[in-house]
C-alpha cells in the first residue's frame, strides 16, 4: 500500500512542477529537441512504466536538461524503480532530487519508505523526521514515523 501512495505522490510532484514558458513564436531555437521531457511526463501520467524507463532515462544523460525537468524525470523514474523493487536505484534518484531541491517533503517521505523496505530503520526514521520538519502536517510521514517508533 505505501508504494501506491508514494507513486501517486511522485506522479503529483511530476505533474504539478511548474511548466516552462513558451516563446511567443512557439519555438525555441536554442533548445535541443532531444531534451523534450513532455513524452516522458506523458508516460508518467499514463502510468506506463516501460515507456517511462525508455523515455526518461536517456534525458538524464544530458547536462543541459533544465533543473525543473530533471526533477520531474527523476521522480518519474524513481517511482518505476520503486514499484519494481529496485530500491537502491530509486533511492539514488531520490538522492539526486533532494540535492537539486532539499525542500520536497514528499520525496523525503518516499525515500524513507524505501529505506524502511531495505531494512535501514535509522535512515527511514531520519527521512520521516526530515519530512515532518519541512511539513509538520504531512499525514503519511506522521504515520510512518509513528509506526517506526512502534517497531
Amino acid at each position: 500500500m505505501p508504494f501506491r501512495i508514494a507513486g501517486k505522490i511522485c506522479l503529483a510532484l511530476v505533474l504539478s512542477a511548474p511548466a516552462h514558458a513558451a516563446f511567443a513564436a512557439g519555438t525555441e531555437p536554442d533548445k535541443d529537441p532531444q531534451l523534450n521531457a513532455a513524452p516522458c511526463l506523458a508516460a508518467a501520467a499514463a502510468n506506463d512504466d516501460d515507456r517511462i524507463l525508455d523515455l526518461c532515462g536517456p534525458l538524464l544523460a544530458h547536462e543541459k536538461l533544465e533543473k525543473a525537468d530533471r526533477i520531474k524525470v527523476l521522480l518519474a523514474r524513481a517511482g518505476v524503480l520503486a514499484r519494481r523493487e529496485k530500491y537502491s536505484d530509486a533511492i539514488d534518484d531520490y538522492d539526486t532530487v533532494l540535492r537539486l531541491d532539499p525542500t520536497l517533503a514528499d520525496v523525503f517521505n518516499a525515500r524513507g519508505e524505501l529505506f524502511r523496505r531495505k531494512g535501514n530503520g535509522p535512515r527511514a526514521v531520519s527521512d520521516f523526521a526530515a519530512t515532518l520538519k519541512l511539513n509538520p502536517d504531512h499525514a503519511a510521514a506522521k504515520a510512518n514515523h509513528r509506526s517506526m517508533a512502534q517497531e
